[in-house]
């Protein structure tokens, strides 16, 4: 491709390779290419509290089997309690407290749970009338 001599006239870069320059810069720039060597991302800062972490107890009563499954579908197999926060992995869940101060958490569906702490046990309590033992796991 020949480009425009004419006295007085810019040559122009074509269309593709404007755009591939234009391209190439705003990746450089999206993946932080265009910082200066010495700049670094913010360090992210650990939770104040880790929160106590509960595990289905696998004790071998079928009887408790449908709340496990229960527990199982709605994540909350595994549930981390951080003060007032209740949480099923990495999500928050919604909680309040019922009249007895127990913790009542809200599931899709209209389903509700209770937390009520029997012994070293917290006993999970569907709205369905299910239910599971939860045991506290120990810091590895």
């Amino acid at each position: 491709m020949k480009l425009s001599t004419s006295p007085g006239v810019v040559p122009r870069i074509p269309s593709i390779r404007r755009w591939t320059i234009a391209s190439l810069l705003l990746l450089a720039w999206a993946c932080g290419g265009a910082d200066g060597p010495g700049d670094s991302p913010p360090t992210a800062r650990a939770p104040a509290s880790a929160g106590t972490v509960w595990t289905i107890d696998r004790a071998d009563d079928r009887a408790t089997a449908p709340g496990a499954m229960l527990a199982y579908l709605h994540g909350l197999h595994r549930v981390v309690i951080d003060g007032d926060h209740t949480f099923a992995g990495m999500t928050r869940l919604r909680a309040s407290r019922d009249t007895a101060g127990n913790r009542l958490l809200t599931l899709g569906g209209g389903l509700t749970a209770t937390l009520v702490p029997e012994g070293d046990l917290l006993q999970l309590t569907f709205s369905t009338g299910e239910t599971v033992a939860l045991r506290q796991e120990e810091a590895k």
